[in-house]
């Protein structure tokens, strides 16, 4: 299983007005065949901070998410914004277990 974990942080009106992008790219995101997980959640304390959460059947089928219309469009929209910070990984794991 691949993850995908990361950490964007932008302006926070610029995040408001980016809302229905990133609604829009998490939906067909959850769509699509080898898509596990595929989530963005707004930091409590810090209203700047997006957090991404992504889990992935394999490498092939994240590599095809990036070449994907609709993440063409969310990379668009994030290029109009200031990002202050980004830190994105990838992680090779395997199905992890219940605590």
């Amino acid at each position: 299983m691949i993850i995908v974990m990361g950490k964007l942080r932008i302006d926070a009106a610029a995040i408001d007005a980016a809302l229905p992008a990133a609604q829009k790219v998490v939906a067909a995101t959850q769509a699509e065949e080898g898509c596990l997980q595929y989530d963005y959640s707004r930091d409590i304390s810090d209203p700047e901070v997006f957090h991404i959460t992504e889990r992935w059947t394999s490498r092939e089928a994240l590599g095809a998410h990036l070449k994907t219309p609709h993440v063409a469009e969310w990379i668009a929209v994030l290029q109009t914004m200031t990002m202050k910070e980004r830190h994105i990984k990838l992680y090779d794991t395997d199905e992890g277990e219940d605590l």
